[in-house]
């Protein structure tokens, strides 16, 4: 097994269920015009490298080269046949996470100033419910026909805003401030990521769906050491725990040769080796700080270029249909 398969145990559980919501730049243009509800009804992830840039990436510091180092480590992992994108489709589409959009124009084809504001929506009210079996997700989805009724969280920020101006049919509105809610395991509650520089991208706009969009930022060093990290822990922990065998000493540590929880305390039961992998053994991975090696230099006001990168890009594909709530 390759060095790159080893990491991609640790990386499988990324599967990146969306939400987001954030604060806008005061910078930006005031919207204007009518205002348009929706749901997101589909979030993707690249599957390949050229794709993590070319489809769903976005220039955030003005550089001109689009960025999105983040969806280029999970396009890796599609090309190692871990594919994360199923996880992503059944959150969506089970109501586990439920995206919420307001946008805001006075023509969807061209206008100066239009705004987009997105919140996270109540996994609990929504009308129609989301699946008709809940154990049965084909029968999942039943919200994202255009007719779903839903409410914003109670946890959710209210003041978002990334505006901009539509040329030509496509929106183009930041930099701003984005909260994005991630899964990394299911059944484990989501993470929230404050999203530096963020930006959003739209275009086959009407007034009952978006059907292209991207939505991109980066994830501060904090966030990746404070947030993902931690939860990657619970994640090998959950594995080598599941290990029965004996003896319970290094290097097997109980667990089957050549088993991926065996693999995961071969990369990283390193300082001591003691059957456990803790958060600095993480964190001061070598593969893991190539991987996951901030890419650009952002704050709460935008990115910068040839800056000294302090935070990871991502950038993530998304449509929408018809959703009603009553936005703050």
């Amino acid at each position: 097994m390759s060095l790159r398969k080893h990491i991609s145990l640790v990386l499988l559980t990324a599967a990146l269920p969306l939400a987001a919501c954030g604060g806008g730049d005061e910078g930006q243009p005031v919207p204007e015009g009518e205002k348009y509800t929706y749901v997101v009804a589909t979030a993707s992830v690249p599957t390949s490298a050229s794709q993590a840039t070319k489809d769903f990436g976005i220039d955030l510091d003005g550089d001109g080269r689009k960025d999105n180092a983040l969806g280029s480590v999970l396009a890796t992992l599609k090309g190692q046949g871990l594919d994360v994108q199923p996880s992503l489709t059944d959150a969506v589409n089970d109501g586990s996470i439920v995206l919420l959009a307001e946008f805001q124009t006075k023509s969807f084809s061209a206008a100066s100033a239009s705004g987009l504001r997105v919140f996270l929506g109540d996994s609990t009210m929504i009308t129609p419910a989301a699946c008709t079996d809940p154990l049965m997700i084909a029968t999942c989805g039943q919200h994202l026909k255009g007719t779903g009724s839903f409410k914003i969280s109670a946890s959710s920020p209210t003041t978002a805003l990334v505006s901009g101006p539509i040329v030509g049919g496509t929106f183009k509105g930041g930099p701003g401030t984005i909260s994005l809610q991630i899964s990394l395991t299911a059944g484990a509650a989501p993470l929230q990521l404050d999203l530096l520089g963020a930006r959003a991208e739209l275009s086959t706009i009407t007034d009952s769906s978006i059907g292209k969009g991207i939505v991109a930022g980066a994830i501060s060093k904090a966030d990746l050491d404070d947030k993902i990290l931690p939860a990657i822990k619970g994640q090998l922990d959950a594995q080598v725990a599941a290990c029965t065998g004996t003896p319970k000493t290094p290097p097997l540590c109980g667990c089957m040769s050549g088993s991926g929880a065996a693999q995961i305390l071969s990369l990283f039961d390193t300082t001591p080796a003691d059957c456990a992998v803790s958060l600095d053994e993480i964190k001061n991975n070598s593969i893991i700080k190539t991987l996951l090696a901030p890419d650009v230099e952002c704050n709460a006001t935008g990115c910068v270029a040839n800056g000294t990168p302090n935070a990871l890009s991502i950038g993530l594909g998304v449509t929408a249909v018809k959703g009603t709530f009553t936005a703050p």
